[in-house]
């Protein structure tokens, strides 16, 4: 299980001066198995995980609930090599059943579609070479998700390339809080002004009505100017690669298992989930673009062997 955040935070670091810089991101990152582009339109999945939307706001002093925790930090400037920061999140998943091209209606057996609407925020302790996060979640899933609304526009723009579906087997409306606890470390394999490589190990936990579960992975990154996976740096081109694993030991996740505190449809989960990912990323200047490709082991008994899906990711900084 992940170290708590607290044990990470005891050293101290040197003031910023006055005429440090913060850097203030925001971010929109969109999750979809219709930009998996290695495959022709109309083979790409439109189930199982198969749209998100997450808009990041990344920077600024940590949330005053955590500034306890984070003494002797200060603010993340350009340039600091140990600061304290927080991250907002406001974000919308969607999971839906495999079906046909012919028929809304899915077989026995599949998931449920299911909606959550989810609002977070992130407390950081970041180091050179270690990033600790602890992130509170709270959301709704069911009608109030707008998962069946936000799905039924998204397959306006494309009629020709999406399958039917049916909103009748959706979960209900449930409160949900999910806890999460995050530690990254950072291992230096090359360090020049032209090119680096590094791998990130990663260990993290989360327990809540929503998802609990733990997970251990380890991401690679090569690149030319490569950046700080995590501190703030001066702006200049950067293109990274990247590819990573990771597996999760799960104990509950209501998008399988059903509502909480009433009967609902469910399927099960499995307890053991494995991912693979590779991604590519471009900085230059204040700007980042980026693309992942990403693929899922089975998640439930029925469910698909392996569930392929994509993000993009489009960011912009400002410095203050």
């Amino acid at each position: 299980m992940a170290v708590p955040i607290g044990a990470a935070i005891s050293q101290s670091a040197p003031l910023s001066p006055a005429s440090a810089t913060e850097r203030h991101s925001l971010t929109l990152r969109i999750d979809n198995d219709a930009f998996d582009f290695w495959m022709l339109p109309w083979n790409r999945p439109d189930d199982e995980y198969t749209s998100g939307v997450h808009i990041d706001y990344d920077g600024g002093d940590a949330p005053i609930w955590a500034r306890a925790f984070l003494g002797g930090r200060e603010s993340c400037v350009v340039g600091a090599r140990s600061c304290r920061s927080a991250r907002m999140e406001l974000g919308q998943d969607i999971y839906t059943p495999s079906v046909s091209v012919d028929s809304a209606h899915a077989a026995p057996g599949s998931r449920p579609n299911a909606g959550w609407l989810f609002l977070s925020q992130t407390a950081r302790a970041l180091d050179e070479h270690r990033s600790d996060e602890f992130t509170l979640t709270a959301g709704v899933t069911g009608a109030p998700s707008l998962a069946r609304y936000m799905q039924a526009l998204a397959h306006r723009a494309g009629p020709a390339f999406n399958r039917p579906t049916d909103w009748s087997r959706q979960l209900g409306f449930e409160p949900g809080i999910v806890a999460r606890v995050e530690e990254r470390r950072r291992v230096s394999l090359i360090e020049s002004d032209a090119f680096g490589a590094d791998i990130l190990p990663r260990v993290a936990a989360s327990v809540g009505n929503v998802i609990t579960n733990a997970e251990l992975g380890l991401d690679t990154r090569v690149g030319v100017h490569l950046p700080h996976p995590w501190l703030v740096e001066a702006n200049r081109f950067a293109l990274t690669l990247s590819a990573g694993a990771s597996g999760q030991a799960v104990a509950r996740n209501l998008f399988l298992d059903g509502n909480t505190f009433k009967r609902s449809v469910h399927v099960g989960h499995e307890p053991f989930v494995l991912s693979g990912n590779a991604g590519i990323e471009l900085r230059y200047e204040e700007f980042t673009l980026g693309y992942r490709a990403q693929s899922d082991s089975r998640a439930y008994a029925l469910g698909p062997k392996w569930h392929p899906w994509a993000t993009l990711v489009g960011g912009v900084s400002v410095d203050r």
